[in-house]
């Protein structure tokens, strides 16, 4: 069998995603972590995209990417500079 590895995107206390851009096969679940600093996840209007993660701090929240496509997502607190973009395969 083959072990899943653990996709994970942080939004830092640094105010950026880490990492910004991911390339994930159709069906990934990628975990978003979240340190002291609140953040949100936010998709946008793109269809197909997981549902968008209100603001959080010290915690880990998965979502599944079961459509292909693009998906850029941003914190809606911090605006435009701290961004990010998902492309499932």
């Amino acid at each position: 069998g083959t072990t899943a590895t653990a996709i994970t995107i942080q939004a830092t206390d640094g105010l950026v995603f880490n990492p910004t851009t991911l390339t994930v096969a159709k069906g990934t679940t990628v975990t978003f972590t979240f340190a002291s600093v609140t953040h949100t996840v936010v998709f946008g209007a793109a269809s197909g995209a997981p549902a968008n993660i209100a603001e959080s701090s010290n915690t880990s929240v998965p979502r599944t990417f079961n459509t292909a496509g693009t998906f850029a997502f941003q914190c809606s607190i911090h605006g435009g500079y701290m961004t990010g973009q998902i492309t499932v395969q």
